[in-house]
């Protein structure tokens, strides 16, 4: 799997599964507002040849749209990394992604838009993709600030990219489930006086391709990384998996955390939240279970969301 930090070194080329205009202009838009000689978006694949109508700061540009996966209307070079955005519906969120990479094996990975993807199908992904750095299903995407933003995360406008910093990197790398989260703690972030070093969203949905456990390890190995921000939910085990990760001396960075869903203990009986995996089975995957465990390893987690904005208000400006 790329890490982060081999993606700041390279030149990173998109191919779009899906026609949505206003998350494909905020790629161009970052691009632009980076410094970059030309976009990142070498393609968008509508099941027609032609081009798209687009804007490079001022001045209109065409990009290529495509009838099929293959073949790419450019050639990678030797500093080239490849990406999907599939922005297509879950039932085809499968095949389509696994056919890009049939064709185009050496790509580094992929964001998955699309909720409700079949869970029989996001397993599948699982088992094919394990050496790909790929978020999803139901994610907002991967940003990398001045390289990379793979989806409409951090914002799809002009303004919420320059006012939420995301062209200038820092060392704080935020990490969650939830997109709308993930821009919430990146708004916090910026908030607070803070830079990114990275951000992805792993996707609302039961099994995503990237777990959290995975992510963490991209956040340590990452020598701009100093400080993880980390939302987590009721349900599921991914947290005691990091806690095993720290265990076993495998993470070692600070991390702020919070863990929502304290309200489901008021209940007889652990209510399903917005996202397929947010339910408490057991008394082990009860947001106050996950906190207690998390702290005892020795992650700093908050009480209260309001009490996660003051902890991350404290912290020393981390710039790049």
């Amino acid at each position: 799997m790329i890490k982060i930090s081999e993606i700041r070194k390279s030149d990173n080329k998109i191919v779009v599964l899906g026609n949505h205009e206003s998350i494909i202009q905020s790629i161009l838009d970052f691009d632009y507002l980076s410094g970059k000689k030309e976009g990142s978006i070498s393609s968008i694949v509508t099941g027609r040849r032609g081009f798209a109508k687009y804007f490079w700061g001022r001045k209109e540009i065409l990009v290529p749209t495509l009838a099929s996966l293959s073949p790419l209307p450019f050639s990678l070079g030797p500093d080239h990394k490849l990406w999907l955005l599939n922005l297509l519906s879950g039932r085809r969120t499968n095949s389509a992604t696994q056919e890009f990479f049939l064709n185009h094996p050496a790509a580094a990975g992929a964001a998955l838009f699309a909720e409700n993807v079949p869970e029989l199908h996001a397993q599948d992904l699982i088992k094919q993709l394990d050496s790909k750095l790929v978020v999803g299903p139901s994610s907002i995407g991967l940003l990398i600030p001045g390289y990379l933003k793979l989806g409409p995360i951090g914002g799809i406008t002009p303004d919420q990219i320059n006012d939420s910093h995301l062209t200038e990197a820092g060392s704080i790398a935020i990490l969650s489930a939830s997109g709308g989260m993930t821009n919430e703690l990146i708004n916090i972030a910026m908030t607070c006086g803070h830079r990114l070093s990275f951000a992805l969203s792993f996707g609302g949905d039961r099994f995503p391709i990237l777990s959290p456990r995975d992510a963490f390890i991209q956040a340590e190995q990452d020598p701009k990384t100093k400080i993880v921000l980390y939302y987590g939910e009721l349900g599921g085990d991914d947290e005691y998996e990091l806690v095993k990760l720290k265990s076993e001396g495998l993470f070692t960075k600070q991390v702020i955390a919070h863990v929502a869903g304290t309200v489901s203990s008021l209940f007889p009986e652990s209510p399903q939240f917005g996202h397929a995996k947010a339910k408490a089975d057991s008394s082990k995957s009860t947001a106050l279970a996950k906190r207690d465990a998390l702290r005892s390893a020795g992650f700093q987690v908050s009480n209260s969301f309001s009490e996660f904005i003051t902890l991350v208000s404290k912290l020393k400006s981390h710039y790049g």
